[in-house]
């Protein structure tokens, strides 16, 4: 290990050997599933549940009543790390033509050869890309309580309605050593001034628990109004026909959004930041080998480095030890020394809840067919997300970048005019605890810091996010309808169609964990404004039917047809039957980044994964089967990178705007689902109580290949390409029964 690149022998001292693993690089752009998903990761996890759930039913009259309550202790020791051996990601920035640039020309693997890759929170890879984080075991404790009271009421003959109430207290979270911290956002940083301008206070600073104005063991508070109705009722119009409708709010879990479970706390791991460049991605700062490095530009002193491993910024190899209730200077300085990092928002938690509504229609029908046509739908609010950023900089001041942005070629620079890109003249901030004094880390460091940093929320950090705050929301609309038949000769079919449409701005908790047969989920470009990356969800499915069936076929003993047959010839055709299921489904909606870097992003103010522009009037779609398709899914000359393409230099018209691309196309979808399971049977009784039953079972029955999402990167050598299946082939298996 210690003659491993990237990786010095003092290193092994400092990561526990279960954590341990080889330092893994993530190529962006030729491999962004498999070697950008995360790191090796370790897991230990123990987890224990108590629940006590006592009820009490009382049927009193029309009234049938119901009293109850729940209790439940969870405990988790756990542990968890992605990257216990680092993860660095390489796009080809370093191999591209022009500085700070994604060009298209540039080459990932150029870049990893080199020894040269991206810091923390670059565009690929997961939560923890640009650092390596070492694991402290945590011992998490949630406590959960409810009340509920429910009464079915059968008020007529015809009419039934379900009343109830739920109250919960969803405990959040403590550590048995109270090993947890939070962000006050309003709280004055004790550890650092000159945000407003030298000697000027900092807002915003993080907190162990049970100091500041948390006075408990919590990294949130307990909410109190977790007061949740159930509305019910069944109306019988006649002996054939049922209206049903109901209406219930749900709270979501704490434990459900594990962004806030003690083991993602900053003070229970420790994050040892890949610091790739200091000035904003124009030279580089640190290698698979080295940190503080210096030189190399053109004309300049020559590249070299004084630190010892790509880790840090030290002139021995050291990765930062996990703090616990002791973080070393002391909690607020540990952040600023951290950077980049998450924490829950004790005095700014909004906790998430949907609201659910429903109205069926149900109507037997002549010939033995039931109907059920209903209208399903939810409203998701303060939706959480795994983190959320708090510290991009205003779009107005990226809208003021934007008009002073001015296209030209070298030596011209067209951020000349670009008021929030220039270097700051005097360096304002003071910090006595940082290192080196008044200097702090990475692009936010004497010589490097520019204008727009101290125009972010919290310009002392390079970032900060909310673990589990909810910030977004979602809609879902269906109209869903089914049909089913019973045969008097034994079997059942049922016909089920959904028509649906479902919209957020944001689709899961574990983004990184998404992919597959989604294609992921489309990723936040603009944190300040939510709203606008209301889109088309991730996950919608517009349409899906299902047919499934079970079929005894009509002859042999006791059917219509050869009933009388007896004998091995009556055992020969008796007992035989069919079954499946066969789905049709619509694709996922496709989700496209652009995968680049310009000024904006290289500058560091916060801004999320850039998307391409769409060209005006170009029509996207292309024709054809899905098999001619698979090499250009989209017209992918529909799109551009950011504000397009200045027709007089070749370079973007201009760096400083966001792409007019939603979050998630809803006029672009991969393929859906078209595929048959088919099965045959056939019974033979031995005697009354014992038969044998032999199957023959088709899945994937015409061998349909089902491809998956295409490429979705605008600077990808395979943007539009679809390079694999999500389907497997057709299996035949066979299987032997004996029923007794």
């Amino acid at each position: 290990m210690s003659q491993q690149p990237g990786w010095p022998s003092a290193y092994n001292a400092a990561v526990p050997d279960i954590e341990r693993t080889p330092l893994t690089p993530c190529f962006g752009l030729s491999d962004p599933v498999v070697g950008c998903s995360q790191g090796q990761s370790a897991i230990n996890d123990f987890n224990t549940q108590f629940n006590i759930s006592p009820q009490i039913t009382m049927i009193r009259g029309r009234h049938t009543f119901v009293w109850g309550g729940q209790l439940e202790e969870g405990y988790d020791n756990y542990l968890q790390t992605n990257t216990g051996g680092g993860l660095i990601s390489f796009t080809g920035v370093w191999t591209s033509d022009a500085a700070k640039t994604v060009d298209g020309n540039g080459k990932d693997y150029a870049d990893f050869l080199l020894g040269y890759g991206n810091g923390q929170g670059s565009a690929f890879g997961n939560q923890t890309t640009g650092s390596l984080v070492i694991s402290g075991p945590v011992s998490g404790k949630q406590t959960y309580r409810a009340l509920y009271f429910g009464d079915t009421w059968h008020v007529t003959s015809k009419l039934t309605l379900n009343l109830g109430a739920r109250y919960e207290l969803q405990g959040p979270w403590s550590e048995r050593f109270d090993k947890m911290t939070y962000f006050n956002p309003t709280a004055t940083n004790s550890s650092v001034t000159g945000c407003g301008g030298t000697g000027g206070a900092c807002p915003g600073d993080l907190f162990l628990v049970k100091t500041g104005v948390n006075h408990s063991r919590n990294n949130l508070p307990l909410s109190k109004k977790e007061f949740l109705p159930r509305l019910g009722f069944a109306y019988s119009v006649d002996s054939k026909t049922v209206i049903r409708g109901g209406y219930g709010i749900f709270f979501i879990p704490n434990y459900v959004s594990f962004g806030t479970n003690p083991y993602v706390d900053p003070v229970s791991s420790a994050t040892s930041n890949f610091f790739a460049s200091v000035d904003g991605g124009l030279l580089p700062a640190a290698t698979l080998n080295a940190n503080s490095c210096t030189g190399g530009g053109s004309g300049g002193p020559a590249f070299s480095c004084t630190g010892q491993g790509p880790f840090g910024q030290n002139s021995a190899a050291s990765l930062i030890p996990v703090p616990g209730r002791n973080p070393q200077p002391n909690v607020s300085q540990y952040a600023l020394n951290q950077s980049n990092f998450s924490a829950t928002g004790y005095t700014v938690q909004k906790y998430g809840y949907l609201e659910q509504y429903n109205l069926d229609f149900q109507r037997e029908l002549p010939g033995g067919f039931f109907a059920d046509v209903a209208y399903a739908g939810s409203h998701g609010v303060h939706l959480e997300q795994f983190n959320t950023n708090i510290n991009q900089i205003p779009d107005s001041l990226l809208a003021q970048a934007a008009s002073q942005y001015a296209p030209c070629t070298a030596p011209c620079s067209p951020n000349a005019g670009v008021t929030i890109d220039q270097a700051v003249g005097v360096y304002p901030f003071a910090c006595p605890l940082c290192n080196p004094v008044n200097s702090l880390p990475g692009n936010l460091g004497a010589g490097n810091l520019k204008q727009g940093q101290l125009d972010r929320p919290y310009p002392q950090y390079a970032a900060v996010n909310l673990n589990g705050f909810g910030c977004c929301s979602s809609s879902y609309n269906s109209l869903q309808a089914t049909v089913t038949r019973r045969f008097q000769g034994g079997g059942t079919m049922l016909v089920a169609y959904t028509n649906a449409k479902l919209m957020s701005n944001t689709d899961t908790l574990t983004s990184w964990l998404e992919g597959g047969t989604t294609g992921g989920v489309g990723a936040v470009q603009d944190w300040n404004n939510l709203k606008g990356e209301r889109s088309l969800s991730s996950q919608d499915i517009s349409q899906r039917l299902v047919i499934s069936y079970v079929l005894d076929l009509p002859f042999g003993r006791g059917k219509r047809f050869l009933s009388d047959v007896h004998g091995f010839s009556g055992a020969a055709v008796s007992g035989w039957g069919l079954d499946g299921i066969t789905t049709f489904q619509r694709g996922f909606p496709v989700k496209l980044a652009w995968g680049g870097s310009n000024e904006m992003t290289a500058d560091g103010f916060g801004v999320g994964t850039l998307r391409p522009d769409y060209v005006s009037g170009c029509h996207k779609s292309t024709s054809g089967s899905s098999v001619s398709r698979v090499s250009e899914w989209f017209n992918t000359s529909c799109f551009t990178q950011p504000g397009g393409t200045d027709a007089a230099t070749g370079g973007p018209n201009n760096e400083w705007v966001f792409g007019n691309e939603p979050r998630v196309d809803a006029t672009i979808r991969q393929q859906g689902v078209v595929n048959f399971d088919f099965a045959v049977f056939k019974r033979t009784s031995i005697t009354e109580r014992f038969n044998v039953e032999f199957r023959t079972e088709f899945f994937n029955l015409f061998n349909h290949p089902q491809f998956g999402p295409p490429n979705g990167t605008l600077t990808s050598a395979n943007f539009g390409v679809v390079t694999n299946t999500v389907n497997l082939p057709r299996l035949i298996q066979f299987g032997l029964k004996f029923n007794f």
